[in-house]
């Protein structure tokens, strides 16, 4: 059983495909409303209420007992505490393996560690708080980098590129700031994606869907990634992959952990500052053979190790070495 956020929906359906493909059967459990009654509540409250007795919990742990699952594996389990974790696996009838994915980097303090057998985390920056908080013996800690479900992103549809630089994603007030300060700087940057820049933008957003992702990757020269602290410290977040299995290329800023999971400088681009980002992308379009040699590597890389089947059979090996 999968459980996650409403936000992490997206990645928990490809997780959930990557382990249909082994042979499991496989239960997504969004933490979100069911229901007028659940959603009056939650109006009421202001916030989703995970405590033992609210009705969201109830229902939810009536979800897991018809399922009865072995493992439960939730996705950034953050606001979720040991009450709640009992609660909704309070009447299964043998003991379930608990674990936890962790995508984005909270470098916080959390009570949780202790809650499962396993934690993988996406961003080593969270190494250190993990190992702080650990409790002896428990839990294991692996470092498990996001990837890419290739079905969904793939080269195609797109017959030539505008030899411009398009950034796709949520189009925040910081982010923005950013676009128009490289745009200053003389670089042809686009945009596109649901701006929350103010109360109005935000309660209309839309985001954008896989196939408009998959066509912008597509339809530009280079795809500019804004990873967002604190939520991208070390690590890779999914654009950097998505673009790459699109067979294009990312220019990104430099983190630690690209080293990990790609050649920096032959399979995608990196700037260490802004004023280095326009030379970069100009360097790109003098040498377009170039560009389209990197990309078809970073889509090769992907392709062999950066799937979700890569890493549902990490998570795999790892509960077969705890065994």
């Amino acid at each position: 059983m999968l459980i996650t956020e409403p936000q992490g929906n997206h990645w928990a359906c490809d997780l959930a495909k990557a382990f249909t493909r082994t042979g499991a059967t496989v239960q997504k459990l969004i933490l979100q409303p069911s229901g007028w009654e659940e959603r009056w509540h939650v109006f009421k409250k202001g916030y989703l209420p995970l405590s033992a007795e609210e009705p969201i919990a109830k229902r939810i742990r009536d979800e897991v007992n018809a399922f009865r699952p072995q493992i439960m594996l939730y996705l950034d389990p953050y606001g979720m505490d040991a009450p709640f974790l009992q609660a909704i696996e309070r009447d299964l009838k043998k003991p379930v393996k608990r674990l936890a994915w962790f995508g984005d980097c909270r470098r916080t303090a959390w009570s949780g560690v202790g809650l499962f057998e396993t934690i993988f985390y996406a961003d080593s920056a969270m190494q250190v708080l993990l190992e702080k908080h650990q409790k002896e013996g428990r839990p294991e800690l692996c470092y498990l980098p996001l990837a890419v479900d290739i079905d969904r992103f793939k080269p195609g549809g797109v017959s030539t590129r505008e030899n411009r630089l398009m950034f796709a994603g949520t189009l925040t007030a910081s982010r923005l700031k950013t676009l128009d300060r490289l745009r200053l700087r003389g670089m042809p940057i686009v945009w596109q994606g649901p701006r929350k820049d103010s109360w109005w933008r935000r309660w209309n957003a839309k985001d954008l869907t896989t196939e408009e992702l998959r066509h912008l990757y597509q339809a530009y020269a280079v795809i500019l990634n804004l990873p967002q602290k604190p939520k991208t410290m070390h690590g890779a977040n999914f654009r950097i992959f998505e673009v790459a299995a699109c067979q294009n290329l990312v220019l990104t800023k430099w983190v630690p952990d690209l080293e990990l999971l790609f050649d920096p400088y032959e399979e995608l681009t990196v700037y260490r500052d802004w004023d280095e980002a326009p030379l970069v992308f100009r360097s790109l379009m003098y040498d377009p053979y170039r560009a389209e040699e990197m990309a078809l590597k970073a889509r090769a890389r992907v392709v062999e190790k950066h799937t979700f089947d890569h890493r549902v059979q990490s998570i795999l090996e790892q509960l077969e070495k705890a065994c």
